[in-house]
């Protein structure tokens, strides 16, 4: 019988393609996807609770119990807020003018008129709804996420490799999202309490735009700090929004350099310009859903790459390496030659013998 073998130049085709197809499937699906990929992230997050409650002494029944009420009281709380507080934004913001004189003044003032006439605040009906499906989704999601496991682990084999990667996959990104939330926390509190200091309106809705685009590497402080930039401009003139932006510069700094590294143990392991451009890639095919989750799409991306020799170094391309692994390679790397140089001293060794005798 004669072996077929695939050439490795179609193989890495075949492989574009697949991602190819993919792609264009989510950008047509996009308006349904985003909401159900975050649903599943969240829910994802929302899991180790359960487990937690698990290990303190509750019943399995218990548990999941416990854990549906909280997520639909939060989620409910959630929504209702930011019906409430976008309804009264919309009432104030057509008023909010930055009356102070000047080139900027008319720049931020174009800025705010832009906010209103592109960004559809008005449709808070579809908000709402929106957020009741995801809210109902990621109830169910959580419901499920324990019977998925024992299918797969029972369809698959508990010693699939596969399966094994896919575990290590979802750990990587829980333990991602729960550190990241609790970094995006403490500045989302800090935020609104230093708003109610300087008596910033909507303190408690910036506070919580700063925590949900926290979950957007490098940039997503930055868009959260627009709107209380320009509120503080138009109370306090240019000082204060000066001071504002040196604020919000100062704590994306120290949170995504200082912070989150130290929590981690290791920054993102990808490059800055792969993190940089994921996140507009994954924002053109899925919305603004993908700017939120798009960090853990490229690293199942990278994840998926590496399955294949014909694209491994493409995954290798977007990932850096931490000190200690650099240190920790070149360790290996200098045990293993000096391993090769006494291999060869005791080959010269031997040969010398040999030629004694």
């Amino acid at each position: 019988m004669y072996d077929f073998k695939t050439p490795s130049f179609m193989r890495l085709i075949i492989i574009m393609a697949v991602i190819l197809v993919a792609i264009i499937g989510m950008k047509y699906s996009s308006e349904i996807l985003g909401p159900i990929l975050l649903s599943v992230f969240i829910s994802i997050i929302i899991y180790p609770f359960l487990m937690w409650l698990k290990k303190k002494g509750l019943s399995y029944n218990q548990s999941i119990m416990v854990t549906l009420v909280a997520t639909f009281a939060l989620g409910v709380g959630i929504i209702w807020f930011l019906a409430v507080s976008m309804a009264q934004l919309i009432k104030e913001l057509p008023d909010l003018t930055i009356s102070s004189g000047g080139i900027l003044a008319q720049y931020g003032n174009n800025i705010i008129k832009f906010i209103i006439t592109n960004i559809p605040l008005n449709n808070i009906t579809g908000l709402v709804a929106t957020g009741i499906f995801m809210l109902f989704a990621i109830i169910f999601l959580v419901y499920e996420l324990p019977q998925i496991k024992l299918r797969l682990i029972k369809g698959l084999g508990e010693d699939n490799p596969n399966l094994h990667k896919l575990f290590d996959l979802v750990d990587d990104n829980i333990k991602y999202f729960i550190i990241r939330a609790k970094v995006n926390l403490i500045y989302g509190v800090g935020v609104s309490a230093i708003f109610f200091i300087f008596d910033i309106n909507f303190a408690v809705l910036w506070g919580l735009l700063t925590f949900a685009l926290g979950f957007i590497p490098y940039l997503g402080i930055m868009i959260a700090a627009i709107p209380p930039v320009l509120v503080a401009w138009a109370k306090y003139g240019t000082w204060g929004a000066i001071s504002m932006a040196l604020f919000f510069i100062i704590i994306n700094t120290v949170a995504e350099s200082y912070i989150f590294p130290k929590l981690t143990g290791k920054g993102l392991q990808m490059s800055v310009f792969v993190v940089f451009v994921s996140l507009f890639v994954w924002g053109w095919i899925i919305g603004p859903t993908g700017f939120l989750i798009g960090v853990p799409l490229t690293l199942i991306v990278i994840k998926y790459l590496e399955n294949f020799e014909e694209t491994r170094w493409l995954a290798a391309l977007m990932i850096t390496e931490d000190d200690k692994d650099k240190e920790k390679n070149l360790k290996n790397k200098s045990e293993k030659n000096n391993g090769l140089n006494n291999l060869d001293h005791i080959i010269v060794l031997v040969g010398d013998i040999h030629k004694l005798n």
